[in-house]
């Protein structure tokens, strides 16, 4: 059990000030209903900084690329993966959506590929708030850490669960 303890120290680099704050927000954590006032850690692995926000924070402090899951889009993506020509499919879009909408979805999707979200879609907010919930209704302690990809990188903010055990 101490190795693990080392290895889990030297994997997260939890400083003394970060190992305390953990402690106290799994103690906060037992026996609290769900709520969007639930926390959730994002650290920031340049810095090695780990800060604490709530689960309704989370939608403002990592803006979702839900750009993909626009009525146009999903129609035309569905298109195309029945056999349609990409040209058609369009046009079919175009028909049932009008040139102008498909193109500004069209658009917005292009905007959020160039701008970079680091991989963080609305599906993975949605897929988080579903585990957390469940785990809590489950009386499991875990809480998200989202560790934040390096910048102007096309690295992934990558999700992971802390239960208390990583931090003791």
């Amino acid at each position: 059990m101490e190795l693990l303890d080392e290895i889990m120290d030297t994997l997260l680099f939890w400083t003394s000030q970060q190992k305390k704050c953990l402690q106290e927000t799994f103690k906060d954590l037992e026996a609290k209903p769900w709520s969007y006032e639930l926390p959730v850690f994002l650290l920031n692995r340049c810095w090695l900084r780990l800060e604490k926000i709530t689960v309704m924070e989370l939608a403002e402090r990592l803006p979702t690329d839900n750009s993909r899951e626009s009525p146009e889009l999903i129609f035309y993506d569905q298109l195309l993966k029945v056999g349609y020509d990409s040209i058609f499919a369009m046009q079919l879009c175009w028909k049932e959506f009008g040139m102008e909408d498909f193109h500004r979805a069209l658009r917005n999707s292009w905007r959020w590929k160039d701008r970079g979200n680091n991989g963080w879609t609305f599906k993975k907010y949605v897929a988080l708030i579903e585990q957390y919930r469940a785990n809590i209704d489950n009386s499991l302690i875990a809480i998200p850490l989202i560790v934040l990809a390096r910048q102007d990188l096309k690295d992934r903010h990558e999700l992971t669960w802390l239960n208390p055990k990583d931090c003791s």
